[in-house]
């Protein structure tokens, strides 16, 4: 029976058929993991032998294996966070791999007693190209300075939930939870919803992990029928948090965040017609309207499918005057 308790981080893994990599990344996290800390694997369900190699590590007191129905990465991370006993809770995807000598170098920060930890990563690509993404090492002794920070910069790598620590006192006293019915963005809503509790914010120059691209599929590859509805969610989620949060930015500050937030939503869903034609049918109309008013021509449309996208300036629609929005401006 696994009795520790009051550990500092408990580092949570979802594993679903994973059986070719779910070693590399278990190893890259127990080789450097502090004597007060746990790993928690959750295997969702798997049924390519990945359970065969998790009870190996069922004799690891540093680790508590938990077998669950399959029910994606949310539900994974969900039941991880149940049974996790640290003061902080990090995850860690399955074909991922925690950065060498990571948490000796952030074992530090842990004594500022911030609320979330906020660290850069590495995205290793099939073209052996890599990219570092990365921030600046600085304490924000609020979240609306941090807020205020991101809606002049936009750069603060909020999206991915494997790149942070986070308060456990806060995800269980708010009942924080990732939500297991959107099909893609379930990390930035575990985001937003934390950051809105939260109080004292840290980012830091350490990279904590490999982003180990494994296939071609990706997010990018994948039909979504819903593309827009998920995707325009996840903005009006962003400005709703953000828009909140911040209490030192002006008017026209505010705005230039919501409208470039905005084009890149909209951007993002016309890049997708080259490799989705099907989602052309469900999108297009609106989209259309969003630019030219809904009194669009059919060779304005024809303009949008070929990428031909005017200044955001010169669109129909604006986002500030959004009613979820107009409010928070």
């Amino acid at each position: 029976m696994f009795l520790r308790r009051n550990m500092k981080l408990s580092i949570i893994v979802p594993a679903y058929n994973c059986i070719n990599y779910i070693e590399e990344c278990l190893i890259s996290i127990l080789d450097q993991l502090w004597d007060d800390g746990e790993l928690i694997v959750v295997d969702d369900g798997s049924d390519d032998g990945t359970d065969r190699i998790l009870e190996e590590y069922r004799k690891n007191p540093r680790v508590k294996v938990i077998s669950c129905s399959h029910r994606g990465a949310s539900g994974a991370r969900n039941a991880g966070i149940e049974a996790a006993s640290g003061k902080y809770i990090a995850f860690v995807d399955c074909d991922d791999c925690l950065r060498n000598d990571f948490l000796s170098k952030a074992e530090h920060l842990m004594s500022k007693n911030t609320d979330m930890a906020i660290f850069g990563f590495e995205r290793q690509c099939l073209d052996g190209k890599n990219h570092i993404s990365s921030l600046e090492s600085r304490l924000y002794s609020d979240v609306s300075s941090f807020a205020d920070e991101y809606i002049r910069t936009h750069v603060m790598l909020i999206y991915s939930a494997c790149n942070k620590f986070y308060s456990k006192r806060i995800i269980d006293s708010f009942h924080i939870r990732f939500d297991m019915d959107t099909e893609f963005g379930e990390d930035r809503l575990f985001n937003y919803s934390f950051m809105k509790r939260t109080g004292t914010i840290l980012t830091s120059e350490l990279i904590m992990f490999n982003y180990m691209q494994r296939s071609p599929d990706s997010m990018s590859s994948r039909h979504y029928p819903d593309f827009f509805s998920t995707l325009f969610r996840l903005h009006e989620e962003k400005m709703k948090c953000f828009l909140t949060l911040s209490k030192g930015t002006d008017r026209k500050e505010r705005e230039s965040f919501v409208n470039f937030d905005f084009e890149r939503t909209v951007v993002a869903i016309v890049e997708r017609f080259k490799d989705h034609p099907e989602e052309i049918e469900d999108n297009l109309s609106t989209v259309a309207d969003i630019i030219y008013g809904n009194r669009h021509s059919k060779e304005e449309e024809e303009s949008i499918i070929k990428g031909n996208i005017p200044a955001r300036k010169l669109w129909h629609y604006n986002p500030c005057n959004n009613a979820v929005l107009a409010g928070l401006i």
